[in-house]
């Protein structure tokens, strides 16, 4: 008995001892280690210098700092007090004489010797940096030089009755954000854009993180919002009277509205502008474009434009009468060229670079291309817009896409344009045309689909658009018979046989499958082909110039996107 006492009495004395070095462990535990958030890219003016902020959160209490940089000298100006748990570190940097790519490295060390790194990266430019603020004011009338590098903090607007004037070799950069917290650049109606750069010193809007050498990979994309110019020509947005909240800005904002009557409104110049690395997103299905158009009038020059990498659509028509020439869009998410509302302008030499690794969207396109939106699907004026030498060229497979969600494009919704001397090349899916006999234009009294807008006038149709005049060649389609425009188009929505046979035999009779020769380096979207350089249609009674090749890109000649743009660069490497 005594022995079982005795036994018992030490199993409680071990016990306890064990639970004693088990409190004493849990005591004397060692905390995380620090950790260091990375602020967004600075920029800085050559030989000057600026504050970047590192924030700090220290379990084991903040012990010392230490700090290096490249492309200058950098010194901790403030730090957290000793043992303190969080706080932040706020380093100096000083730039060097030399304009280009820096940064500043920050080692943290706590009380415990544990210690973490993060590198902060630094744009330094022989210009002068100005920060511009989102304002009920606008921009007002005011000169934008090119010796100054412009931040855009928001969403930045050209009010009615300013103008913003943009020297040649200008850079904007846009700070990156979603929602409310984006940036972008708008002309609101009645406000106009100068912006001309040239061949030699285009004019560059891009994100903040954007050093222009080489810090952001060729596929970053929503950086920074983008640009939007809005004017007053009509569109086909009857059901809203006429005006419209543009996509990308909250619709509590009245100066987002477009539309008008006024199908020769001037929203200023474009030429020689590259928007690059765009798309912030600011709600559900609610992306900034590259570039988007809403309402503007055909007075606005918009001539020799590129955009690179955005996450949405290249560039997006809603309404309006704008004539465009001489467009590269290249490694766009979503389309590269998308069209709604009633677009009735021009669009004339326009590359569209189409990636199969950079798509972000699910339906991916050469170009949609919309009529009228949701109740205005039938209402005038008809998306009637003329295009001539369009090359539509798609790299890569999407083979997680059907082939109706990766067109080479889609003609839906009542539109009803025309595409003469082209290039549609390298697409998975086909063209595709919807055919709908629920959407009737009241005033007519008759089916306004795109199909109907096929259908000439002598069979009830509208007889507007025309696919004439192109050279064909997608991943489905080598035979230049009717099985090959059989793989080339496809007639959706409401499906009938013998309609669609009737359209591909109209294709078949006015284009032409064919390789269009297209080669490598700078030469990748020069097609070399015979066919390329024979049979052109008349486009001058549109107000455009009658070619000697069709494609965008003359294969005589150099691209118009040579030297200027980004896409030049990234082909020639």
């Amino acid at each position: 008995m005594k022995k079982l006492q005795l036994w018992v009495f030490m199993s409680l004395i071990l016990g306890a001892a064990i639970l004693n070095s088990c409190s004493n462990n849990d005591n004397n535990a060692v905390p995380d280690g620090p950790a260091l958030t990375t602020p967004t890219t600075a920029d800085v003016q050559t030989g000057s210098n600026v504050d970047v902020t590192f924030t700090a959160t220290v379990p084991g209490g903040y012990g010392a700092s230490q700090v290096n940089a490249t492309g200058g000298t950098a010194t901790v100006k403030s730090e957290p007090s000793a043992a303190a748990t969080s706080g932040d570190v706020v380093v100096t940097f000083t730039a060097d004489s030399d304009e280009g790519a820096a940064s500043i490295s920050l080692t943290v060390t706590d009380a415990n010797q544990n210690s973490t790194k993060a590198t902060a990266l630094i744009n330094k430019s022989n210009g002068a940096i100005k920060d511009i603020y989102a304002s009920a004011d606008g921009t007002g009338t005011v000169t934008w030089s090119k010796d100054t590098v412009y931040v855009l903090h928001g969403f930045i607007f050209v009010n009615d009755g300013q103008t913003l004037t943009i020297e040649a070799g200008t850079v904007i950069k846009g700070l990156p954000g979603q929602g409310s917290g984006a940036s972008a650049l708008i002309v609101a109606r009645g406000g106009k854009i100068m912006a001309e750069g040239t061949a030699e010193a285009p004019i560059i809007m891009t994100g903040k993180a954007d050093d222009l050498n080489g810090s952001l990979p060729d596929d970053a994309n929503q950086t920074w919002g983008g640009l939007i110019i809005l004017g007053k020509a009509t569109t086909s947005n009857v059901a809203e009277g006429g005006e419209k909240s543009i996509e990308g800005i909250p619709e509590t904002e009245s100066r987002g509205l477009y539309g008008g009557t006024d199908d020769a409104d001037n929203s200023g110049v474009l030429k020689y502008v590259s928007v690059r690395h765009g798309g912030s997103v600011i709600g559900a299905d609610n992306e900034i474009n590259g570039i988007s158009l809403g309402a503007v009038g055909s007075k606005t020059t918009l001539d020799h434009i590129e955009v690179f990498s955005n996450f949405d659509d290249g560039i997006e028509f809603f309404g309006g009468a704008p004539n465009l020439t001489n467009v590269v869009l290249s490694y766009t998410g979503d389309d590269g060229l998308d069209e709604d509302e009633g677009f009735h302008g021009t669009v004339q030499y326009a590359l569209v670079w189409k990636k199969a690794s950079t798509n972000e969207s699910s339906d991916p396109r050469g170009a949609e291309l919309d009529g009228g939106v949701g109740a205005n699907e039938a209402a005038k004026p008809f998306a009637t817009p003329k295009m001539s030498n369009i090359t539509l060229f798609n790299e890569g497979t999407n083979d997680n896409l059907t082939a109706s969600n990766k067109q080479t494009f889609y003609m839906r919704d009542g539109w009803g344009g025309s595409f003469y001397n082209s290039i549609f090349y390298g697409f998975d899916g086909p063209i595709d045309m919807e055919r709908r006999t629920d959407k009737i234009n009241a005033a007519d009294n008759k089916s306004a689909s795109s199909y109907d807008m096929w259908v000439s006038v002598a069979n009830g149709g509208y007889g507007y658009l025309k696919i004439e005049n192109n050279v064909i060649y997608t991943n489905s389609s080598f035979s230049n018979d009717s099985t090959g425009f059989a793989n080339v188009f496809q007639l959706s929505d409401e499906t009938d046989a013998a309609k669609e046979y009737e359209v591909e035999q109209y294709l078949m009779a006015h284009n032409k499958i064919a390789d269009p020769g297209f080669g490598t380096g700078a030469d990748k979207f020069t097609p070399s082909s015979a066919d390329v350089t024979s049979n052109m249609a008349d486009v001058s009674s549109f107000g455009l110039t009658t070619p000697a090749y069709k494609g965008a890109v003359d294969p005589n000649g150099t691209p118009f996107f040579a030297n200027w743009s980004y896409t030049w660069e990234v082909i020639n490497r």
